[in-house]
């Protein structure tokens, strides 16, 4: 897959705790919006102050699309592969876009439970992507509520 850019100031410090196996998200230090992906401004009250928190890692499929022809030369030996947008559980129900993991593309369906993994890239990449929870581990997380 294509690489993302590592160098962006507004970025860095999440590339920085991928690195760490810890997924954070922006969040306004005015009025509390969280947000993603990481951009300089809130779009809420157009403060420059940011907080960065961390996330537990956990949501559901929020919508999804399975990509089947090659769009450029890095997918090709990765296809057909889904592309997800991930509602997380905390943090606001940030959006975050990634891929879902260890399951067939025709079996994602809408509010599917995930959890975050980790995908060593390269030795300065480390990517947030996800797996569906498993029942054992969903039955343990609505006792527990």
């Amino acid at each position: 897959m294509p690489r993302p850019r590592l160098d962006d100031p507004d970025t860095l410090p999440f590339w920085a705790a991928c690195r760490e196996h810890r997924l954070v998200v922006q969040q306004c230090a005015n009025c509390g919006t969280y947000r993603f992906a990481p951009v300089p401004l809130c779009y809420r009250c157009r403060s420059w102050d940011t907080d960065w928190v961390e996330s537990a890692g956990r949501g559901r499929v929020y919508t999804w699309t399975v990509t089947h022809r090659v769009i450029q030369p890095a997918t090709a030996s990765a296809r057909p592969y889904n592309t997800a947008v991930i509602e997380l559980d905390d943090c606001g129900g940030a959006l975050i876009t990634s891929n879902v993991l260890d399951i067939d593309n025709d079996r994602l369906r809408p509010d599917l439970a995930v959890e975050v993994i980790w995908d060593e890239v390269a030795e300065d990449l480390t990517l947030p992507r996800f797996r569906p929870v498993a029942e054992s581990d969903r039955k343990k997380a609505n006792n527990a509520h």
